[in-house]
């Protein structure tokens, strides 16, 4: 499934890119209005956490 295809369903957020990292860099410049900037912003943050998560190997939260 393309990245464009996976936000759409996933957060119904339509973006113009299939580059997720300039997409994590900027989402602003690819989604249609700021509420599905925020989000996008969210998702990534969201990513971040987990994979601190993952990465502390003494379970530590």
């Amino acid at each position: 499934m393309s990245i464009k295809n996976l936000i759409k369903t996933l957060l119904d957020i339509e973006v113009n890119t299939e580059d997720i990292l300039k997409l994590r860099e900027n989402p602003k410049e690819y989604v249609t209005n700021e509420e599905d900037a925020e989000k996008l912003k969210d998702l990534f943050l969201l990513m971040d956490l987990g994979e601190r998560l993952e990465a502390d190997e003494d379970g530590n939260y």
